[in-house]
């Protein structure tokens, strides 16, 4: 008899526990994903923001252009990070990873269309060069409020995917642990 009394208040007690740590998981999973995507974010946007102050003088130059190949793929090198330097008509000038000439005009993409007509565009999305998904931010080059172009950086989203599995597996862990304890 006692034992029946027993069980039946241990089992709503673990029960309340385990859905307890399970919802604040599920919170602080969001949490963690939405604050690296941020700080992502606000990293590609300062990088792109200084490659268009640095291509500003070459992007109206065809001479320029060679120029703006050869300082996306050092940045790109240096940061990390996918580099592109797009004209306003789409064609693309300068990238980190491709030869630029053998690229599509990239006047449909999402970020650059964004980035042509706002102040920062971007978009989240499977990459066909590398098959990873990529976080892409462009920002316009501009001459006296008249757009020449974009400048775009993009990062695959690897890192913030293993950070929000590793917290999904901790939290795993702590549940279990919890329900057994």
């Amino acid at each position: 008899m006692t034992r029946s009394i027993y069980w039946k208040i241990t089992l709503p007690i673990i029960l309340v526990v385990v859905v307890g740590l399970s919802i604040l998981g599920f919170f602080m999973v969001n949490s963690v994903r939405n604050l690296q995507l941020d700080h992502l974010r606000t990293y590609l946007t300062n990088e792109a923001k200084l490659i268009a102050d640095m291509v500003q003088s070459d992007i109206v130059d065809p001479g320029g252009y060679s120029k703006i190949d050869a300082l996306t793929k050092t940045t790109g090198a240096e940061i990390d990070a996918r580099v592109t330097v797009i004209k306003a008509d789409g064609t693309v000038l300068g990238d980190s990873w491709e030869k630029p000439a053998a690229m599509e005009n990239h006047l449909g993409r999402p970020e650059v269309q964004q980035a042509l007509i706002s102040p920062v565009g971007e978009n989240t999305r499977l990459s066909i060069t590398t098959g990873q998904t990529m976080l892409y931010i462009a920002v316009p080059v501009k001459s006296q409020s008249v757009t020449l172009g974009v400048a775009r950086v993009a990062l695959p989203l690897t890192a913030v995917n293993n950070s929000v599995n590793s917290s999904i597996a901790l939290i795993s862990w702590a549940v279990a642990l919890a329900a057994l304890l």
